[in-house]
């Protein structure tokens, strides 16, 4: 008798989750959920799936960030989110020195205050051009 046998790794996204900072693209994001699968295949066939793995990952940049069941369980949470935007952030400053994370941070910080300027004075400035 013979016996076709083999494994099947699927990913596939599943949902946006929530919105964040993405250091590695240096844009404001939404962080997308997905899903990797691993199957076992009898004869070409997807019969059993035995691990499933959830990641976020940036879609500008496609940075993948492995989200762990126990915050995959609580992803509705508001808490849940600012940690794990946290999480996020530390990740991707990890492997920079002091200078860098500061350049980063002051970067961040510079792109949201631009984008936090009142409409008021956005009209001002227009004005006077």
């Amino acid at each position: 008798m013979i016996i076709n046998f083999g494994w099947l790794k699927e990913t596939r996204p599943i949902r946006p989750i929530f919105g964040s900072y993405c250091y590695h693209c240096q844009k404001s994001t939404t962080w997308h959920l997905w899903r990797e699968t691993e199957w076992v295949m009898f004869f070409g066939i997807k019969t059993i799936p035995f691990l499933w793995k959830n990641f976020l990952v940036c879609p500008g940049c496609e940075y993948v960030f492995h989200l762990p069941w126990t915050r995959y369980l609580e992803i509705d949470s508001e808490g849940t989110r600012r940690a794990i935007g946290d999480a996020i952030e530390k990740e991707q400053l990890r492997p920079k020195n002091e200078l860098q994370r500061r350049f980063l941070l002051t970067q961040r910080a510079e792109r949201e205050a631009r984008g936090k300027r009142a409409p008021d004075d956005q009209l001002m400035h227009k004005g006077e051009q």
